[in-house]
Protein backbone atom coordinates (compact mmCIF):
# COMPACT_ATOMS: atom_id res chain seq x y z
CA UNK A 1 0.00 0.00 0.00
CA UNK A 2 2.49 2.35 -0.66
CA UNK A 3 2.91 3.00 3.28
CA UNK A 4 6.24 3.22 5.07
CA UNK A 5 7.29 2.02 8.44
CA UNK A 6 7.04 4.34 11.78
CA UNK A 7 8.70 3.36 14.86
CA UNK A 8 8.16 4.66 18.12
CA UNK A 9 10.78 4.78 20.64
CA UNK A 10 11.68 6.44 23.71
CA UNK A 11 14.54 8.85 23.73
CA UNK A 12 17.13 7.88 27.21
CA UNK A 13 20.19 10.48 28.03
CA UNK A 14 23.36 8.44 28.97
CA UNK A 15 25.59 10.85 29.48
CA UNK A 16 28.67 12.19 31.97
CA UNK A 17 28.34 15.45 34.03
CA UNK A 18 28.35 18.48 31.74
CA UNK A 19 28.88 16.00 28.75
CA UNK A 20 26.17 16.47 25.90
CA UNK A 21 23.31 14.03 26.03
CA UNK A 22 23.57 10.87 23.94
CA UNK A 23 20.18 9.47 22.99
CA UNK A 24 19.28 5.74 23.27
CA UNK A 25 16.59 4.63 20.28
CA UNK A 26 16.47 0.84 21.92
CA UNK A 27 13.16 -0.12 19.60
CA UNK A 28 14.79 1.70 16.27
CA UNK A 29 16.12 -0.28 13.70
CA UNK A 30 20.15 1.78 14.02
CA UNK A 31 23.05 1.79 11.17
CA UNK A 32 26.08 0.30 13.45
CA UNK A 33 28.13 2.44 14.26
CA UNK A 34 27.05 5.70 12.71
CA UNK A 35 26.01 8.49 14.38
CA UNK A 36 24.25 12.15 14.23
CA UNK A 37 26.30 14.65 16.33
CA UNK A 38 24.15 17.80 16.66
CA UNK A 39 25.87 21.49 17.91
CA UNK A 40 24.60 24.08 19.88
CA UNK A 41 22.84 27.15 18.38
CA UNK A 42 25.29 29.56 19.60
CA UNK A 43 28.02 27.58 18.32
CA UNK A 44 29.98 30.21 15.52
CA UNK A 45 31.69 28.99 12.09
CA UNK A 46 35.51 29.00 13.87
CA UNK A 47 33.88 27.09 16.56
CA UNK A 48 32.68 24.54 14.36
CA UNK A 49 35.94 24.63 12.43
CA UNK A 50 37.32 23.52 15.09
CA UNK A 51 35.84 21.26 16.43
CA UNK A 52 36.02 19.10 13.13
CA UNK A 53 39.72 19.47 13.40
CA UNK A 54 39.31 18.50 16.55
CA UNK A 55 37.25 15.38 16.06
CA UNK A 56 39.29 14.21 12.75
CA UNK A 57 42.52 14.23 14.75
CA UNK A 58 40.84 12.06 18.43
CA UNK A 59 39.04 9.71 15.80
CA UNK A 60 42.21 8.94 14.22
CA UNK A 61 43.69 8.36 17.21
CA UNK A 62 40.92 6.35 18.41
CA UNK A 63 41.05 3.87 15.66
CA UNK A 64 45.06 3.54 15.35
CA UNK A 65 44.58 2.55 18.45
CA UNK A 66 41.72 0.01 18.42
CA UNK A 67 41.83 -0.96 14.24
CA UNK A 68 37.34 -1.98 15.12
CA UNK A 69 35.85 0.04 12.59
CA UNK A 70 36.05 0.07 8.67
CA UNK A 71 35.36 2.72 6.38
CA UNK A 72 34.96 5.67 9.91
CA UNK A 73 34.99 9.06 9.67
CA UNK A 74 32.59 11.96 8.81
CA UNK A 75 30.43 11.48 6.50
CA UNK A 76 27.58 14.26 6.34
CA UNK A 77 27.90 17.91 7.41
CA UNK A 78 25.09 20.17 8.10
CA UNK A 79 25.04 23.89 8.31
CA UNK A 80 22.52 26.04 7.49
CA UNK A 81 20.11 28.28 9.10
CA UNK A 82 20.75 28.43 13.40
CA UNK A 83 21.75 24.38 12.53
CA UNK A 84 25.09 22.77 12.45
CA UNK A 85 26.21 19.26 12.50
CA UNK A 86 27.72 16.37 11.05
CA UNK A 87 26.77 13.03 10.62
CA UNK A 88 29.67 9.75 10.29
CA UNK A 89 30.72 6.43 11.33
CA UNK A 90 32.60 6.58 14.93
CA UNK A 91 33.87 3.88 17.55
CA UNK A 92 32.23 4.31 21.28
CA UNK A 93 35.07 5.88 22.56
CA UNK A 94 35.02 8.56 19.82
CA UNK A 95 31.06 9.72 20.79
CA UNK A 96 31.99 9.51 24.24
CA UNK A 97 34.79 12.17 23.34
CA UNK A 98 32.01 14.28 21.55
CA UNK A 99 29.80 14.53 23.70
CA UNK A 100 32.42 16.00 26.26
CA UNK A 101 32.44 19.07 24.00
CA UNK A 102 30.42 21.99 25.50
CA UNK A 103 29.48 22.80 22.03
CA UNK A 104 27.90 19.81 21.17
CA UNK A 105 23.68 19.82 21.85
CA UNK A 106 23.69 16.13 21.44
CA UNK A 107 24.27 12.44 19.70
CA UNK A 108 21.76 10.67 18.12
CA UNK A 109 22.04 6.92 16.65
CA UNK A 110 21.33 7.16 13.10
CA UNK A 111 18.04 5.44 12.24
CA UNK A 112 16.92 3.84 9.53
CA UNK A 113 13.84 5.73 7.62
CA UNK A 114 11.34 3.54 4.99
CA UNK A 115 8.97 3.63 2.33
CA UNK A 116 7.60 0.02 1.77
CA UNK A 117 4.35 -2.13 0.87
CA UNK A 118 3.16 -0.74 -2.01
CA UNK A 119 -0.44 -1.81 -3.85
CA UNK A 120 -0.59 -1.58 -7.34
CA UNK A 121 -4.13 -2.12 -9.19
CA UNK A 122 -5.52 -1.49 -12.39
CA UNK A 123 -8.00 0.37 -13.82
CA UNK A 124 -8.67 2.47 -10.65
CA UNK A 125 -10.37 5.71 -11.50
CA UNK A 126 -7.98 8.39 -10.15
CA UNK A 127 -10.42 10.84 -7.88
CA UNK A 128 -7.87 12.80 -6.35
CA UNK A 129 -7.35 15.83 -8.52
CA UNK A 130 -11.45 16.12 -8.62
CA UNK A 131 -11.36 15.81 -5.13
CA UNK A 132 -9.42 18.85 -4.25
CA UNK A 133 -11.30 21.03 -6.51
CA UNK A 134 -15.65 20.12 -5.56
CA UNK A 135 -17.29 20.95 -2.83
CA UNK A 136 -18.34 16.96 -2.52
CA UNK A 137 -17.11 13.61 -3.53
CA UNK A 138 -17.83 11.90 -7.25
CA UNK A 139 -16.84 14.87 -9.37
CA UNK A 140 -15.56 13.78 -12.09
CA UNK A 141 -13.16 17.27 -13.30
CA UNK A 142 -10.35 18.81 -11.69
CA UNK A 143 -10.77 22.95 -11.91
CA UNK A 144 -7.62 25.33 -11.56
CA UNK A 145 -6.50 28.60 -11.85
CA UNK A 146 -3.90 28.71 -15.25
CA UNK A 147 -1.37 30.16 -13.15
CA UNK A 148 -1.19 26.22 -11.76
CA UNK A 149 1.72 27.08 -9.63
CA UNK A 150 3.84 28.61 -12.34
CA UNK A 151 7.40 30.28 -10.44
CA UNK A 152 7.41 27.87 -7.72
CA UNK A 153 10.24 25.21 -7.36
CA UNK A 154 9.07 21.99 -5.08
CA UNK A 155 11.91 19.45 -3.82
CA UNK A 156 10.75 15.70 -4.07
CA UNK A 157 12.83 14.20 -1.06
CA UNK A 158 12.17 10.62 -1.83
CA UNK A 159 13.53 8.00 -3.44
CA UNK A 160 14.46 10.01 -6.86
CA UNK A 161 12.27 10.77 -9.60
CA UNK A 162 12.23 9.84 -12.97
CA UNK A 163 12.82 13.27 -14.26
CA UNK A 164 12.34 12.31 -17.77
CA UNK A 165 8.89 10.80 -17.32
CA UNK A 166 6.80 12.69 -20.06
CA UNK A 167 4.17 13.79 -17.71
CA UNK A 168 7.04 16.61 -16.06
CA UNK A 169 7.48 17.66 -19.70
CA UNK A 170 11.22 18.85 -18.71
CA UNK A 171 10.55 20.79 -15.69
CA UNK A 172 11.63 17.93 -12.98
CA UNK A 173 15.44 18.07 -12.81
CA UNK A 174 17.72 15.63 -11.07
CA UNK A 175 19.44 17.54 -7.83
CA UNK A 176 21.19 15.85 -5.19
CA UNK A 177 21.74 11.87 -4.25
CA UNK A 178 22.30 11.81 -0.35
CA UNK A 179 22.50 7.67 -0.30
CA UNK A 180 25.56 7.87 -2.57
CA UNK A 181 24.86 4.41 -4.26
CA UNK A 182 26.19 6.09 -8.22
CA UNK A 183 22.76 5.25 -8.80
CA UNK A 184 20.79 8.12 -10.11
CA UNK A 185 17.23 6.68 -10.84
CA UNK A 186 14.19 6.05 -9.11
CA UNK A 187 14.68 2.59 -8.36
CA UNK A 188 11.32 1.67 -5.92
CA UNK A 189 8.85 4.25 -8.48
CA UNK A 190 7.55 6.07 -4.87
CA UNK A 191 9.68 9.08 -5.51
CA UNK A 192 7.82 9.19 -9.04
CA UNK A 193 4.53 8.75 -8.33
CA UNK A 194 4.85 11.25 -5.20
CA UNK A 195 5.99 13.93 -8.04
CA UNK A 196 3.74 12.86 -10.43
CA UNK A 197 1.05 13.85 -8.01
CA UNK A 198 2.85 17.38 -6.86
CA UNK A 199 3.94 18.90 -10.68
CA UNK A 200 2.73 16.35 -13.40
CA UNK A 201 0.32 17.68 -16.49
CA UNK A 202 -2.06 14.90 -16.31
CA UNK A 203 -1.54 13.87 -12.96
CA UNK A 204 -0.64 16.78 -10.49
CA UNK A 205 -1.68 19.99 -8.81
CA UNK A 206 0.83 22.35 -9.75
CA UNK A 207 1.11 21.80 -13.64
CA UNK A 208 3.73 24.34 -14.40
CA UNK A 209 5.87 24.49 -11.07
CA UNK A 210 8.61 23.28 -11.38
CA UNK A 211 10.44 19.45 -9.73
CA UNK A 212 13.61 18.97 -7.94
CA UNK A 213 14.69 15.13 -6.70
CA UNK A 214 16.45 14.77 -3.87
CA UNK A 215 17.26 10.84 -3.36
CA UNK A 216 17.39 10.17 0.19
CA UNK A 217 16.37 6.63 0.09
CA UNK A 218 17.75 3.87 -1.73
CA UNK A 219 16.06 1.67 -4.30
CA UNK A 220 14.57 -0.53 -1.71
CA UNK A 221 13.00 2.15 -0.20
CA UNK A 222 14.97 2.75 2.89
CA UNK A 223 17.85 4.96 4.04
CA UNK A 224 19.71 6.26 7.32
CA UNK A 225 17.99 9.27 8.97
CA UNK A 226 21.60 10.83 8.65
CA UNK A 227 20.87 11.02 4.89
CA UNK A 228 17.69 12.65 5.13
CA UNK A 229 18.86 15.46 7.11
CA UNK A 230 21.52 15.74 4.65
CA UNK A 231 18.54 15.79 1.26
CA UNK A 232 17.03 18.86 3.65
CA UNK A 233 20.24 20.97 4.15
CA UNK A 234 20.74 20.69 0.56
CA UNK A 235 17.39 21.67 -0.81
CA UNK A 236 17.52 24.65 1.35
CA UNK A 237 20.70 25.69 0.52
CA UNK A 238 19.72 25.17 -3.30
CA UNK A 239 16.62 27.35 -2.91
CA UNK A 240 18.18 29.91 -1.49
CA UNK A 241 20.80 30.20 -4.08
CA UNK A 242 17.53 29.83 -7.18
CA UNK A 243 14.49 31.66 -6.83
CA UNK A 244 14.19 31.85 -2.61
CA UNK A 245 13.15 29.55 0.16
CA UNK A 246 10.25 31.45 0.46
CA UNK A 247 9.17 29.96 -3.48
CA UNK A 248 10.09 26.31 -2.05
CA UNK A 249 7.55 23.41 -1.15
CA UNK A 250 9.25 20.48 -0.09
CA UNK A 251 7.45 16.71 0.07
CA UNK A 252 8.63 14.17 2.64
CA UNK A 253 6.67 11.28 2.26
CA UNK A 254 9.01 9.40 4.70
CA UNK A 255 8.74 8.60 8.23
CA UNK A 256 10.09 6.52 10.98
CA UNK A 257 11.14 6.87 14.44
CA UNK A 258 11.17 9.66 16.42
CA UNK A 259 14.21 12.04 16.05
CA UNK A 260 15.25 14.70 17.19
CA UNK A 261 17.93 15.40 14.51
CA UNK A 262 15.20 14.77 11.74
CA UNK A 263 12.43 17.09 14.01
CA UNK A 264 15.57 20.04 14.10
CA UNK A 265 16.04 19.68 10.13
CA UNK A 266 13.24 20.35 8.94
CA UNK A 267 12.40 23.03 11.85
CA UNK A 268 15.26 25.14 10.24
CA UNK A 269 13.81 24.51 6.96
CA UNK A 270 10.59 25.99 7.61
CA UNK A 271 11.82 28.68 9.75
CA UNK A 272 14.02 29.70 6.17
CA UNK A 273 10.45 30.30 4.66
CA UNK A 274 10.36 27.07 2.92
CA UNK A 275 7.10 25.34 3.13
CA UNK A 276 6.86 21.38 4.17
CA UNK A 277 4.45 19.04 3.57
CA UNK A 278 5.14 15.47 5.67
CA UNK A 279 3.18 12.02 5.72
CA UNK A 280 1.66 11.00 9.02
CA UNK A 281 2.10 8.03 8.74
CA UNK A 282 0.13 4.28 7.95
CA UNK A 283 0.32 2.52 11.30
CA UNK A 284 -3.04 3.50 12.16
CA UNK A 285 -1.62 5.12 15.54
CA UNK A 286 -0.82 8.60 16.95
CA UNK A 287 1.69 10.69 14.43
CA UNK A 288 3.11 11.91 17.61
CA UNK A 289 5.75 9.03 17.68
CA UNK A 290 7.16 9.27 14.47
CA UNK A 291 9.83 11.76 12.54
CA UNK A 292 9.78 14.35 10.99
CA UNK A 293 5.67 13.74 11.36
CA UNK A 294 5.82 15.28 14.78
CA UNK A 295 7.72 18.15 14.51
CA UNK A 296 4.97 21.26 14.60
CA UNK A 297 6.15 23.72 12.15
CA UNK A 298 5.55 21.46 9.54
CA UNK A 299 2.32 20.61 7.64
CA UNK A 300 1.49 16.88 8.16
CA UNK A 301 -0.98 15.28 6.53
CA UNK A 302 -3.12 12.28 7.21
CA UNK A 303 -5.11 10.30 4.56
CA UNK A 304 -8.61 10.33 3.23
CA UNK A 305 -10.31 7.69 1.07
CA UNK A 306 -12.86 8.23 -1.71
CA UNK A 307 -15.68 8.38 0.57
CA UNK A 308 -14.21 11.16 2.62
CA UNK A 309 -13.47 8.43 5.86
CA UNK A 310 -10.07 8.76 7.46
CA UNK A 311 -7.81 6.30 5.80
CA UNK A 312 -8.03 3.00 7.35
CA UNK A 313 -3.93 2.77 7.62
CA UNK A 314 -3.69 6.94 8.28
CA UNK A 315 -2.23 7.85 11.18
CA UNK A 316 -4.20 10.53 13.92
CA UNK A 317 -3.52 12.41 16.67
CA UNK A 318 -3.04 15.81 17.83
CA UNK A 319 -0.11 15.94 14.87
CA UNK A 320 -2.13 15.89 12.19
CA UNK A 321 -2.40 19.44 10.63
CA UNK A 322 -4.70 18.50 7.13
CA UNK A 323 -6.03 15.40 5.32
CA UNK A 324 -5.36 14.78 1.73
CA UNK A 325 -6.34 12.26 -0.62
CA UNK A 326 -4.20 9.13 -0.16
CA UNK A 327 -6.28 5.45 -1.16
CA UNK A 328 -5.80 4.32 -4.73
CA UNK A 329 -4.08 7.16 -6.30
CA UNK A 330 -3.09 6.87 -9.88
CA UNK A 331 0.19 8.80 -10.98
CA UNK A 332 3.38 8.33 -12.56
CA UNK A 333 5.65 5.41 -13.01
CA UNK A 334 9.08 5.27 -13.84
CA UNK A 335 10.08 4.76 -16.96
CA UNK A 336 6.32 6.01 -18.02
CA UNK A 337 2.96 5.84 -17.72
CA UNK A 338 1.34 5.25 -14.59
CA UNK A 339 0.36 3.11 -11.87
CA UNK A 340 -2.12 3.49 -8.17
CA UNK A 341 -0.40 3.27 -4.67
CA UNK A 342 -2.21 4.06 -1.28
CA UNK A 343 -0.70 5.70 1.43
CA UNK A 344 -0.42 9.03 3.37
CA UNK A 345 2.66 8.91 1.24
CA UNK A 346 0.63 9.85 -1.21
CA UNK A 347 -1.74 12.00 0.67
CA UNK A 348 1.22 14.46 1.15
CA UNK A 349 2.23 15.12 -2.33
CA UNK A 350 -1.41 16.58 -2.79
CA UNK A 351 -0.70 19.24 0.20
CA UNK A 352 2.95 20.17 -1.27
CA UNK A 353 1.29 20.40 -4.94
CA UNK A 354 -1.67 22.36 -3.60
CA UNK A 355 0.73 24.43 -1.34
CA UNK A 356 2.97 25.35 -4.42
CA UNK A 357 -0.08 26.10 -6.17
CA UNK A 358 -1.78 28.61 -3.97
CA UNK A 359 1.85 30.16 -3.55
CA UNK A 360 1.65 31.31 -6.80
CA UNK A 361 -1.55 32.02 -7.22
CA UNK A 362 -1.89 34.26 -3.74
CA UNK A 363 1.54 35.33 -3.40
CA UNK A 364 1.90 33.70 0.49
CA UNK A 365 4.90 31.80 1.65
CA UNK A 366 6.12 29.34 4.79
CA UNK A 367 4.11 28.90 7.91
CA UNK A 368 1.08 31.03 6.35
CA UNK A 369 0.86 28.16 3.87
CA UNK A 370 -0.85 25.49 5.96
CA UNK A 371 -2.98 27.77 7.53
CA UNK A 372 -4.30 28.82 4.15
CA UNK A 373 -4.84 25.37 3.22
CA UNK A 374 -7.02 24.59 6.65
CA UNK A 375 -8.94 27.83 5.78
CA UNK A 376 -10.22 26.86 2.12
CA UNK A 377 -10.60 22.81 3.24
CA UNK A 378 -13.58 21.41 3.86
CA UNK A 379 -14.78 19.94 6.95
CA UNK A 380 -15.37 16.60 5.53
CA UNK A 381 -13.44 13.90 6.87
CA UNK A 382 -15.19 11.23 9.12
CA UNK A 383 -13.20 9.63 12.18
CA UNK A 384 -10.72 11.57 12.23
CA UNK A 385 -9.27 8.96 14.51
CA UNK A 386 -8.56 9.69 18.67
CA UNK A 387 -7.07 13.22 19.35
CA UNK A 388 -6.59 14.19 15.81
CA UNK A 389 -7.43 18.09 15.84
CA UNK A 390 -9.35 18.62 12.62
CA UNK A 391 -11.37 16.90 9.98
CA UNK A 392 -10.68 19.46 7.33
CA UNK A 393 -10.05 17.75 4.17
CA UNK A 394 -7.57 20.12 1.92
CA UNK A 395 -9.70 22.10 -1.42
CA UNK A 396 -8.12 24.57 -4.12
CA UNK A 397 -11.50 26.76 -3.22
CA UNK A 398 -12.87 26.01 -6.90
CA UNK A 399 -10.35 27.75 -8.33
Amino acid sequence: MGVFRFISISLAAVSAANAAQILSMPHAQTVPNSYIVMMKDDTSDDDFNHHQSWLQSTHTHNITRRATIQNAGMRHKYNFSKMKGYSGIFDEETIKDIAKDPKVMFVEPDTIISVHGKVEQSNVPSWGLARISNPQPGAGSYIYDSSAGEGITVYSVDTGVDVNHEDFEGRAIWGSNQVNDGDDRDGSGHGTHTSGTMVGKEFGIAKKAKLVAVKVLGNDGSGPTSGIVAGINWSVEHARQNGGTKKAVMNMSLGGSSSSALNRAAAQAVEQGMFLSVAAGNDNQDAQSSSPASEPSVCTVGSSAEDDSRSSFSNWGPAIDLFAPGSNIISARPGGGSQSMSGTSMAAPHVAGLAAYLMALEGISGGAVCDRLKELGTSSITDAGPGTPTNVLINNGGA
